[in-house]
């Protein structure tokens, strides 16, 4: 092996050991070798992107540092000349979807590596309305029904036989598992991610006509935030939204009225939600809005 090919395996396995955000930057800025060798070892990082100013703010939670104006790499050539839709994880990757011919990938923005995927069935084109979630096993999504791709992707997305009927809002990979929260009836099933068999189902809380819910994972804990249909009759002269937390790895895990969430800030959207520790970050307040 020459020269030129050994530092090349040098430099993807150091690229491939970087997990800090700014490291990714400073690393894919030296010189076009050290550009290709990040997006060919992409590393999932924990960052949060907050709206705040017309700029995108990505947040690093380790460096407690805002990064308000990071440029990402610019896709592939075949990619770039896609319309896709983008979906969002806190675990780093993207996935990106073709709504023309549902052709599916994921994408990492901040090495501008790619992993493609199978086709999505046909039916996906019917709606924007995609939960999805990413694990080392593969993906999970749901547009009606739940399908699983492995990693590496197998020729065809495979249905979630035991989880057929279940129609879900959000998706959430954690330490193993898949969080699969339906928001109409409050329902959170546990997925093994390696086996895609059911751990545990946790039924919905006493809420009357719940709408609006949105579940957040924070390691053994979940936190569930929802309102009651009730609102759109009352308005604002009644607060009808409560939280809920619940222990899922207790023997009986039950939701429980919350009072507070200690020294974490939770950020939850319409797909997804997940919880962060806020101490010795005193930045994460600073900057997202209130």
């Amino acid at each position: 092996m020459g020269w030129s090919g050994l530092l090349s395996d040098l430099l993807n396995d150091i690229a491939g050991g970087i997990t800090e955000l700014a490291d990714i930057a400073r690393f894919r800025s030296v010189c076009s070798s050290w550009q290709r060798a990040a997006r060919d070892a992409a590393a999932a990082t924990a960052v949060a992107a907050a709206p705040v100013v017309p700029t995108r703010l990505f947040f690093c939670l380790r460096e407690d540092r805002i990064y308000p104006y990071l440029r990402l790499p610019r896709p592939a050539a075949e990619l770039h000349q896609r319309r896709r839709c983008l979906y969002a994880s806190p675990h780093g990757w993207t996935l990106a979807v073709d709504p023309t011919d549902l052709a599916a990938s994921l994408v990492h923005p901040f090495t501008g590596a790619t992993r493609p995927l199978s086709l999505l069935p046909a039916f996906f084109a019917e709606t924007d309305d995609l939960a999805w979630d990413w694990s080392p096993h593969g993906v999970m999504v749901s547009c009606r029904h739940l399908f699983c791709s492995t990693d590496p992707p197998a020729a065809a997305w495979a249905p979630v036989a035991l989880l057929a009927d279940y129609n879900a809002s959000s998706i959430n990979y954690s330490n193993g598992e898949f969080f699969v929260f339906e928001e109409d009836v409050c329902r959170t099933t546990i997925i093994d991610a390696a086996t895609l068999a059911v751990v545990m189902e946790i039924p919905a809380p006493a809420v009357e006509l719940p709408s609006e819910a949105r579940l957040a994972v924070a390691g053994d804990e979940l936190f569930l935030l929802v309102k009651s249909k009730w609102m759109y009759l009352f308005g604002d002269d009644i607060d009808f939204s409560k939280a809920f937390h619940v222990y899922h790895r207790s023997v009986s895990a039950e939701w429980q009225v919350l009072d507070g969430i200690n020294d974490r800030t939770l950020f939850v959207y319409s797909l997804q939600g997940f919880a962060v520790p806020t101490a010795g970050f005193p930045r994460i307040f600073k900057f997202l809005p209130l």
